[in-house]
């Protein structure tokens, strides 16, 4: 490589996405969090940031299958490797294999010149070496997992979904969520009706494509096109929020509606949280908790953005008990921390870090959060519960866990068909699930929409 190739840059779109990779993979930030924060930088344009995402969200979402590859081709083990090394082989194979935009050399070039600045010279000759290496031979998935990686499939992560649901519906939902979508689902804020409907129809809204979705009411789809919606006019002044449209029917299936007293025990961010202010009538009782300051604060910011003062905000561990809450309220919404197993699509990351072990941590950490909830719901009342997996043993399996609990006496399934039946607009069959058919299963790979679990259960009358 001659001196003046050397001198040459690291290409800044790139940095940014290895820099992203390497917090998400090697210090365990979230991915959605990172690619922000850093896909703001000053020195991208919109075609940078769109290049930059595709090639953050594609190497996330294809690691089992990269760094089988990787593995299959270096004399070292990759868990050896210098962690920056190991960040931009990842990112330079999917460039080499998965990219329509990037030559192999170019691929090779730029993996060499990020080493060079971020590695130190030394590490060059292994990285363009490895890359080299792949570009003229693209080894075959190795061991008895070829179809699991390459839909995206850790071999663990393959072995949960295809003892849930089948081999078939396990490939279909890591095929599904390694498609990029081709909008973002959000929903406009009802206490600015106006001030949306005004926005709907200018300038903004049009550069972003918005359009109505068929269902829920309250869902449209942006396009970015490289850009990020939280800096358009219409999102700082609270006009909607970023949601997805299985998130969305969360709220309307809580029956909050306006008068009713509400509990929102995991707040933040606090998408939900607005949704359900929003259905008070933008007026009421809302109270609505998270475990920290830090995440309340984070709360607190959701609710000026959208106008909701009205809302009561606190810190509380929704695991415990508060004889504050003791059946206070007509409607407790428990949207319980989970394994994401729904998020593989948005989150590609979950797809690396979920193991069996922290599933059953979750497990006990949703049964008492259940427990707790139950307690707040005044007779008559209603408690939702809600995930964003996939996996039955914190969905289903849960609330007959609760059911059959001593303090599940008191309360009884409600059945969702009807209303969920409604709320889609007809624009498809009620998603309901198959080992508890009164509650809801939205399936990523079937629905287009984030994998979701919800139930609704009813306290008795006293």
């Amino acid at each position: 490589m001659t001196t003046e190739r050397k001198k040459r840059k690291a290409d800044p779109a790139r940095l940014v996405a290895v820099k992203v990779i390497y917090q998400v993979m090697e210090e365990n930030a979230f991915s959605n969090e990172s690619a922000a924060w850093h896909l703001a930088a000053p020195g991208l344009d919109a075609r940078d940031r769109a290049f930059a995402s595709a090639l953050i969200f594609g190497t996330l979402s294809r690691i089992p299958l990269i760094d089988d590859q990787i593995s299959q081709v270096s004399s070292r083990p990759l868990e050896e490797l210098d962690p920056w090394v190991r960040t931009i082989l990842r990112a330079g194979v999917w460039q080499l294999y998965f990219s329509y935009q990037v030559t192999a050399a170019a691929a090779c070039d730029e993996s060499v010149r990020l080493a060079r600045f971020l590695a130190g010279e030394k590490v060059t000759g292994f990285v363009n070496g490895i890359l080299r290496h792949l570009g003229r031979s693209r080894p075959e998935p190795s061991g008895d997992y070829r179809e699991a990686l390459e839909a995206g499939l850790s071999p663990l992560l393959y072995d949960l979904l295809e003892g849930w649901y089948g081999k078939d519906t396990a490939l279909a939902i890591g095929r599904s969520s390694l498609e990029a979508p081709d909008h973002l689902a959000i929903r406009f804020n009802s206490c600015k009706r106006q001030a949306w409907e005004k926005w709907l129809a200018g300038g903004e809204a049009e550069s972003f494509k918005v359009e109505k979705l068929p269902w829920p009411a309250c869902a449209y789809a942006v396009q970015p096109g490289g850009r990020s919606v939280t800096t358009a006019y219409a999102y700082k002044e609270g006009l909607f929020t970023l949601q997805s449209q299985a998130a969305m029917m969360a709220g309307i299936l809580s029956g909050a509606g306006e008068g009713g007293r509400i509990l929102d025990l995991c707040a933040a961010p606090g998408g939900k949280t607005g949704h359900l202010a929003e259905l008070a009538g933008c007026s009421g009782t809302v109270t609505a908790c998270d475990i920290s300051p830090k995440k309340v604060a984070l709360l607190d910011e959701t609710l000026a953005r959208l106008g909701h003062a009205f809302v009561k905000t606190c810190v509380h561990d929704a695991t415990l008990p508060s004889s504050d809450f003791a059946q206070a309220f007509d409607r407790v919404v428990c949207d319980v921390p989970c394994s994401g197993l729904g998020l593989l699509q948005k989150r590609p990351e979950i797809r690396s870090r979920v193991t069996r072990e922290s599933i059953d941590r979750l497990r006990e950490v949703q049964q008492a959060i259940l427990e707790s909830g139950s307690l707040a719901v005044a007779p008559g009342g209603r408690l939702l519960y809600s995930t964003c997996t996939l996996n039955p043993q914190e969905n289903e399996e849960q609330i007959m866990a609760f059911l059959g609990s001593e303090a599940g006496e008191a309360f009884e399934l409600d059945d969702l068909e009807e209303e969920i039946e409604t709320a889609l607009c007809e624009a498809m069959e009620p998603p309901l699930s198959g080992r508890l058919p009164a509650t809801v299963l939205f399936m990523p790979h079937r629905d287009q929409t984030d994998g979701f679990y919800i139930a609704r259960l009813r306290r008795k009358p006293a």
